[in-house]
This record gives C-alpha cells, sequence and structure tokens, in this order.
C-alpha cells in the first residue's frame, strides 16, 4: 500500500469559533521547537469605544506582524471595490502584502510551512491570491490553511480534496485542545522537515 505523505493541515468551522486563535496557538508552538514559518492571518477590525465595539472589518497580519486592510464597512476614499456582504475587499492591499509571502524567495531561509488564515470569499476575490494558493497546492508545499466551514468554491473544495491533507473541524469543546495536537502532528511528520 503507498503511503501518502502529509503536505496540508486544513481547519474548519463555523464563524468565531477561534479558528485564528488556534492558528496563532500552532504557529507560537511551532516557532517555539526552531521551525521557521510565514504567512499571514486575518483578524477582525473592531470600532473604538467601551467594550468591544461593533466590527468594521477584517485585516490581514503577516507572521511577522505587518498589517494590512482586507475589508471594511464604510470606506472613505470613495473607491468602488468588490463587496462581500456590507464589507468593502481591500484587494490590491491584501495582494501587495500575501502574495510575496506565498512567492518562493531568491534570499533568506525557505519557510518549512507556509500558514494562510485564511482561503474564503473575500480572499478569493483576488484572483492572483487564488492562482497562487492553486500553485502551492500542486507543488505540494507544506500548508496550514483554513477554510469556511460552508462553502461551494472551487479552490475551497478542492483544498478539502486534496490527497495528503488532513481536515481538523474547530469546535468550543475542541478549540483548546487542537494546537498541541495539530503542532505535533506537523513536527512529527514529514510536513515539516528539518
Amino acid at each position: 500500500m503507498e503511503r501518502t505523505i502529509l503536505t496540508t493541515i486544513i481547519i474548519t468551522g463555523p464563524p468565531g469559533v477561534g479558528k485564528t486563535t488556534l492558528v496563532r496557538k500552532i504557529c507560537s508552538n511551532l516557532r517555539d521547537k526552531g521551525h521557521i514559518l510565514r504567512g499571514f492571518y486575518t483578524e477582525e477590525v473592531r470600532s473604538e469605544g467601551s467594550g468591544f465595539g461593533q466590527r468594521i472589518g477584517f485585516d490581514v497580519v503577516t507572521l511577522d506582524g505587518k498589517h494590512g486592510i482586507l475589508s471594511r464597512e464604510n470606506t472613505t476614499d470613495k473607491l468602488r471595490r468588490p463587496k462581500v456582504g456590507k464589507y468593502s475587499v481591500f484587494i490590491q492591499d491584501f495582494e501587495d502584502l500575501t502574495l510575496p509571502l506565498l512567492a518562493k524567495k531568491d534570499s533568506g531561509p525557505e519557510p518549512e510551512l507556509l500558514v494562510i488564515d485564511e482561503v474564503g470569499k473575500m480572499e478569493l476575490l483576488s484572483k492572483r491570491f487564488e492562482s497562487a494558493v492553486g500553485e502551492l497546492l500542486r507543488k505540494k508545499r507544506p500548508l496550514v490553511v483554513t477554510i469556511p466551514e460552508k462553502s461551494s468554491l472551487i479552490l475551497v473544495e478542492q483544498l478539502r480534496k486534496t490527497s495528503g491533507s488532513i481536515l481538523y473541524q474547530v469546535t468550543k469543546t475542541n478549540r483548546n485542545t487542537l494546537s498541541t495536537e495539530i503542532a505535533d502532528l506537523i513536527t512529527m511528520s514529514l510536513l515539516v522537515t528539518k
């Protein structure tokens, strides 16, 4: 029987369950073990004010801390942008920050693992991003990727069916224990080799 090499960890779950928090914990755990990672995660942006404020959009944050706008509810520049729900998506800003992270660099150490949080409707408005992720899958680059729980997007379905992948369903019950399990699997598997 042929052994499948693990190349992709896919994390899914309902909105707000803690997928991004889980990804950040996995990254922290792997970095503590000396692994080289590159990628990004998305985070909510809330209005200023007392308490948590109202969500007004999303930012994309690289693993080395650079921030960029992914979407905003009310834009002030009056440029026409594609929308997902009530959010205008800043495709150019998103591409400028994320695409270099997914490309092979000429200098510096190559990452053992690429982290992409997330591959969803907003991100896939960028055809260049969609193409870059598809190329990473074809090359079987080691990935940790979050995807929406319910989606009919072609690339999301392709990710679900990728050979050499494991899909984790995040719930409120398991979200606090999965980070160690996934980081240990990555470390022990052929997904990350030192």
